[in-house]
């Protein structure tokens, strides 16, 4: 998913809640929503980066802001969800850390993800079954490797079904993406 806005630096100008105001050397200032820890971590008239999503919809442009990565990837995975727009997202990413979300989708845990506020239970299903392929590599710890190389294996004309087989299958820690694609290949041309 391409964004505008990949990431802002700046000093923290207010804090009100999960919503952040920051300032960049430019002088511009950023209202960026953000989930709980991240605004938890960052200090009112400190410096911070934040990795961003620019959300364009009929109700308005919202800037998100995350402290890692791992956590924005994980939110446009839950905004891809029919039905599931950025705001329950956020209140989810807000409610549990990134690797325990991963895990209950990937082990399909409707019922802790319907513990958490706000998810009925429905919703908790439709995560499970739109995002239980896509996270079936839990023990994948960084997920951008894996979305880059799915998606280079996708572009090749592979299946996205035998793509994440090979990308589960020789992932090992520490692999960059080249790796990674290369060592997927080298499996599907064994099949």
């Amino acid at each position: 998913m391409e964004t505008m806005i990949a990431g802002i630096s700046g000093r923290v100008l207010k804090k009100s809640g999960n919503v952040l105001l920051v300032e960049t050397k430019s002088g511009v200032v950023f209202e960026i929503v953000c989930d709980v820890q991240t605004s938890e971590e960052v200090e009112e008239g400190g410096e911070c980066f934040l990795h961003t999503f620019l959300s364009v919809s009929q109700d308005g442009i919202t800037l998100y802001g995350f402290s890692n990565e791992r956590k924005k990837e994980l939110f446009l995975s839950l905004t891809k969800v029919s039905r599931l727009g950025p705001k329950t997202a956020l209140k989810i990413i807000s409610n549990e850390d990134a690797e325990t979300l991963v895990t209950m989708i990937a082990s399909q845990d409707v019922e802790g993800l319907s513990k958490l506020p706000g998810i009925s239970k429905k919703t908790a299903e439709r995560i499970v079954m739109e995002l239980k392929d896509e996270f079936e590599s839990a023990g994948i710890k960084d997920m951008r490797i894996y979305h880059e190389s799915l998606e280079a294996l996708i572009s090749l004309g592979y299946p996205e079904k035998q793509a994440r087989e090979a990308v589960k299958h020789v992932y090992r820690e520490g692999m960059k993406t080249s790796e990674l694609i290369k060592e997927a290949l080298k499996f599907l041309s064994q099949r």
